[in-house]
């Protein structure tokens, strides 16, 4: 499959942001920020469409605090059915945005476009069926050897994890790519994309503050939301719905041959530029980091904590070692030169980048890079 090849035989210039959360004027920008920069195609990460009933303007200034029910201790009643009103509104609302506002203009750029969903984006929106899979403009990204160019405008990536094939307009370059949306288990409510960590992690385990009980979507004509508690049962979960971190990034890598050497996780590995919260706790993804160490990408591109780049002084991308740095160490230097000169070093670490957009900002972030030398990514302001 397209899993055993890491690199076409040259590069592919690509543009990456995520958490626009329904900013239509930061997706204008982006998209911009990719033509002036001649990519040849943009993968948005997650968290696309607008949180609350709102449209992710920044002159939107009401928390879900002021407008939802409270206990007598402040917090907020999430068992009152004015939450689950709520929950409606705002799906029904995210799905009007991808129609009206998002995919006119992603129809119109000049180049395919990737999007998968974030823990924000309701999964009904896109999944087959749902409402951005019934549009003509339309397809689902998929692992393609021969590298078909007939393909249409937009591509889903499937947010449980898979391998696809990631492809340039006109006939250029194609270059295998993972793809997941999966985070761990937090205070949000929306859930259809939280799952445990690792698979033998425990209730007690998870991150303070987190909840097991919130809303998930379903459905397909018309979608709706309901309520759902998730479970925390530790043990081999291979079989459930709910798969664990761990076990969707084992099933998306179970094949045998070369892991992909680009890998595009709505969620940050943890204790990495991408996972520090302005409360100072790191939330990213032990799964995933080990997966990194085990696997040896190349490049990981992340979204999700939108402060973490700020709380690390701008610092938007580091290398982590790989299982593959331990043979570097014993290696001679004139047989590590050798394996610099052909590139085969590239696999000894990984280089972690978060694109640390923040849409209530005047102004997105993008990472662009080179897939052929994503270790060299640069993150953009886009006027």
């Amino acid at each position: 499959g397209c899993r055993n090849w890491s690199l076409s035989p040259w590069g592919m210039k690509v543009c990456f942001s995520a958490d626009i959360h329904g900013n239509t004027d930061h997706l204008r920008r982006i998209l911009r920020c990719a033509t002036e920069q001649g990519c040849e195609t943009v993968v948005l990460g997650g968290d696309l469409g607008p949180r609350g009933q709102g449209w992710g303007h920044p002159s939107e200034k009401k928390r879900i605090r002021d407008i939802l029910p409270h206990n007598n201790d402040g917090s907020i009643a999430w068992d009152h059915a004015d939450c689950l009103t709520h929950m409606q509104e705002g799906f029904d609302r995210q799905g009007q945005w991808f129609v009206e506002e998002m995919m006119p203009l992603l129809e119109a750029h000049r180049t395919t476009v990737y999007i998968m969903p974030g823990n924000s984006d309701w999964k009904h929106h896109f999944q087959p069926g749902g409402t951005l899979d019934k549009l003509p403009s339309v397809g689902r990204a998929y692992c393609d050897d021969e590298c078909n160019q007939d393909s249409p405008k937009v591509m889903i990536i499937n947010g449980e994890g898979q391998i696809f094939t990631l492809r340039s307009t006109g006939g250029g370059p194609c270059v295998p790519a993972l793809a997941l949306s999966l985070v761990p288990i937090s205070s949000h409510r929306k859930k259809d994309w939280e799952r445990k960590d690792w698979r033998w992690q425990e209730e007690q385990q998870l991150e303070p503050g987190a909840s097991l009980d919130g809303f998930v979507s379903s459905g397909h004509e018309p979608g709706y939301v309901k309520r759902k508690r998730l479970s925390a049962k530790p043990g081999w979960d291979g079989k459930l719905p709910e798969r664990s971190i761990e076990t969707a990034l084992d099933e998306a890598l179970r094949d045998d041959g070369e892991a992909p050497g680009i890998w595009f996780v709505h969620c940050p590995p943890r204790h990495t530029v991408g996972d520090l919260t302005s409360r100072g706790e790191r939330v990213g993804s032990v799964a995933l980091r080990a997966a990194i160490e085990r696997h040896t990408p190349m490049a990981t591109f992340h979204g999700h904590i939108h402060e973490s780049v700020d709380q690390h002084d701008g610092m938007f991308k580091e290398h982590i070692a790989t299982m593959n740095d331990m043979g570097a160490r014993e290696r001679k230097p004139e047989e590590e030169a050798e394996r610099t000169r052909v590139g085969t070093s590239t696999r000894d670490r990984c280089t972690v980048v978060s694109v640390g957009n923040d849409f209530r900002a005047e102004a997105p972030h993008v990472i662009v890079f080179d897939t052929d030398d994503p270790g060299n990514a640069v993150r953009m302001k886009c006027a």
